[in-house]
């Protein structure tokens, strides 16, 4: 992660310095199925946006849930980040 918003550091637990730098699975829930993820992965790579719904894990073990928006981010034909917009389902 590269940026995290403030809603994103209250909902998560987590604070700011413990998110940034990290992959998004910090926050997976155990509940989530891989093959969820194997989806989301295999459609960015592709070049693909990817919707979905998204068990989070808070770090207290708790849970939320939201709607993720992912969206691949090319440079010169190849992706270089990916951003992810994330709401209240």
């Amino acid at each position: 992660m590269t940026y995290v918003n403030p809603d994103f550091i209250k909902i998560s637990g987590f604070t700011e310095e413990e998110l940034l730098g990290q992959p998004h699975n910090i926050v997976r829930h155990p509940d989530m199925p891989p093959a969820a993820f194997e989806h989301m992965w295999s459609t960015l790579k592709s070049g693909r946006s990817w919707m979905g719904l998204v068990k989070n894990r808070c770090k207290n073990g708790d849970h939320y849930w939201v709607s993720a928006y992912v969206t691949p981010i090319a440079k010169n034909g190849s992706i270089v980040e990916y951003q992810s917009v994330r709401t209240k389902p």
